[in-house]
């Protein structure tokens, strides 16, 4: 039986040492699901199971559960605790509770002492070992070690820990052989041990292993079996009892320290905010989108002007989940990127388009309006939701979440048709009129730099800050008070999305307004100030091109121009020809200046 237990507890402490080093091989995957970290109470309660020696044993270490059928009262035992979950995989809780403990050995000899009839000691009964407890325990999730999912229904929780009980041991007594205590010639009980008076203190090695059911997301019930090896080997008094030539090392049945496990059922109760962004993307088509004008329709003035409205029903949007959603023009060939639409829940500290209440939902409109191009006739406008947990930062494109964060999509859908245009009539022809004038191109009178995706005037790279100072130069030189306005025209390289460009370019337009202000300081309000953002500069990109010294420059042109997408044709062919990126695209990223007189 020693060696049964060595054994047992070698494999045990093992197993214990080894998920730690398990777990660490796990961790570091990038854009894995965000581990909620919460706080949490517990109960349980259940059967206290003894492993000491007044225990019958049916193989191992585990007691005659029949033991238990008659007297599950004197072997139950309750704890409270509370708990903390550090991320994916480990946890630790501490808890303390009460339990009592009996036992008994059915014809299996204790000892044979010399002048004693053999099997004396054979049938004993031991009888309510009470004890208090207390243990902080390491916990372990093995499914969280290779995919973490805290919805998941069932966990298998391993758990090692320290601890302590404060027990006083039970009466022992002498049974006859149908198990019913024994009397004498005066037909009183015989007692070989009456209760301890006092409590002894010990402590305690808890492990064992819990499976978690996970019924809703704040609670879990969970089955527990946790084996405690103790310090002391009198939890039954056996040892106190029976001193050095009665109950000797040699004839000990158990020679070890006392056991004792429990089999309990407890519900957990977790202080966390859980964001489902799973549960958002699962049910994506409770939102409802409406396109107006459906189909898209091109004005007079060759613009596709619409509305995107989206509604969000009641108790859906998450209070820490953050939605992007970005429509595009799809056509036979490519698409057309539009600006995206970012929402966020009610307990996210940036900013995005729109806030969503979680009670209330609500109904959100976001206005577009673009340039017609030929592609746009045949096309549907389309929309992929993308769900992630707020970490800080809000991304403004999909693309950035997708590098950054882990996220979930709802499922493509179709917003709307396009697009109707009505070709205008043409006028009737007129008289050939004098050739006229040719027109000039005005030239900026200076011109702000810009880094890749970047609108901050200072920048990053060393070209742009020695370009920027000149232009402040320019700023005090020629802004003087002969001026009556100045106008800004903002502008972006071509290799990204339409509706990247059109924001970045005008926020470019902005950043060297504010600079021109910071510059001129108190004579800043002298002057009159219009700033736009013109998007992609397709024509600049072309023209450069073509007065560069680039030995393919006429195919790459030609590849561009029969491309139906372009920006990834750019992007493919900087990998291609570096000289793009270092000598033509940051000409490009600019805010031109115009002094009015």
């Amino acid at each position: 039986m020693k060696k049964n237990l060595t054994i047992a507890k070698l494999m045990m402490f093992v197993v214990m040492a080894v998920l730690p080093l398990s777990m660490m091989a796990q961790e570091g995957k990038k854009k894995s699901r965000p581990a909620e970290r919460y706080f949490y109470i517990q109960a349980d309660g259940g059967l206290s199971i003894n492993h000491g020696d007044l225990a019958n044993y049916n193989g191992w270490v585990f007691d005659d559960f029949n033991h238990y059928k008659s007297i599950a009262l004197q072997n139950w035992n309750a704890h409270f605790g509370i708990g903390y979950q550090f991320g994916k995989v480990i946890g630790m809780n501490l808890k303390g509770g009460y339990g009592l403990l009996s036992g008994h050995k059915h014809g299996q000899p204790l000892s044979f002492i010399s002048g004693t009839p053999a099997g004396i000691y054979t049938n004993l009964s031991l009888e309510r070992t009470n004890y208090i407890e207390g243990n902080l325990n390491l916990t372990f999730n093995l499914f969280n070690m290779f995919k973490y999912n805290p919805r998941r229904v069932i966990n298998f929780v391993p758990h090692v820990g320290i601890g302590g009980t404060y027990y006083k041991a039970g009466a022992i007594k002498q049974l006859n052989g149908e198990d019913v205590v024994a009397v004498d010639a005066a037909n009183k009980e015989e007692v070989l041990s009456e209760a301890a008076t006092k409590r002894d203190l010990t402590f305690t090695v808890p492990a064992g292993m819990e499976i978690t059911f996970n019924i809703a997301p704040k609670f879990d019930l969970f089955l527990d079996y946790t084996y405690l090896f103790t310090g002391k080997d009198n939890l039954d008094q056996m040892q106190k009892q029976y001193g050095e030539g009665y109950y000797t090392e040699e004839n000990r049945v158990i020679n070890d320290k006392d056991m004792y496990s429990q089999l309990n059922l407890g519900l957990r109760v977790k202080f966390n905010n859980p964001c489902d962004i799973e549960k958002m993307a699962r049910e994506a088509k409770k939102i409802t989108y409406r396109v107006n004008p459906d189909p898209l329709v091109a004005d007079e003035n060759g613009n596709v002007c619409f509305d995107v409205i989206t509604t969000i029903p009641e108790e859906y949007f998450e209070k820490q989940a953050v939605m992007n959603l970005t429509p595009y023009l799809a056509y036979n060939g490519g698409q057309i990127d539009l600006d995206p639409i970012t929402f966020v829940g009610e307990k996210v500290k940036g900013e995005g388009d729109f806030r969503v209440p979680y009670k209330e939902g609500g109904e959100f409109t976001k206005h577009y309006c673009i340039p017609y191009q030929p592609e746009m006739e045949n096309c549907q406008l389309m929309g992929n939701p993308m769900f992630y947990v707020y970490d800080g930062t809000i991304y403004p494109t999909q693309d950035e979440i997708v590098k950054n964060t882990y996220f979930t999509q709802g499922g493509e859908r179709k917003l709307a048709d396009g697009v109707i245009y009505h070709k205008p009539t043409p006028p009737a022809p007129t008289p050939t009129p004098p050739a006229p004038t040719p027109v000039v191109e005005p030239t900026p009178d200076f011109i702000y730099y810009f880094d890749y995706n970047k609108s901050n005037i200072l920048g990053n790279g060393r070209d742009v800050r020695e370009r920027n100072k000149l232009a402040r130069k320019m700023v005090k030189e020629k802004l003087t008070d002969d001026v009556k306005g100045v106008r800004i025209e903002g502008w972006a390289s071509p290799e990204d999305r339409t509706g990247v460009n059109n924001k970045l370019s005008n926020d470019r337009a902005n950043a060297a307004i504010a600079d021109i202000k910071a510059q001129l300081k108190k004579n800043a309000k002298n002057f009159e100030y219009n700033g736009k953002g013109n998007g992609s500069d397709w024509n600049t990109f072309m023209k450069l091109v073509e007065n560069s010294d680039l030995k393919d420059k006429d195919a790459i042109i030609n590849n561009i121009k029969k491309s139906s997408n372009k920006e990834q044709t750019i992007r493919e062919m900087i990998d291609i020809y570096p000289q793009l990126e270092k000598d033509i695209l940051p000409l490009i990223r600019r805010a031109e200046v115009y002094i009015e007189k």
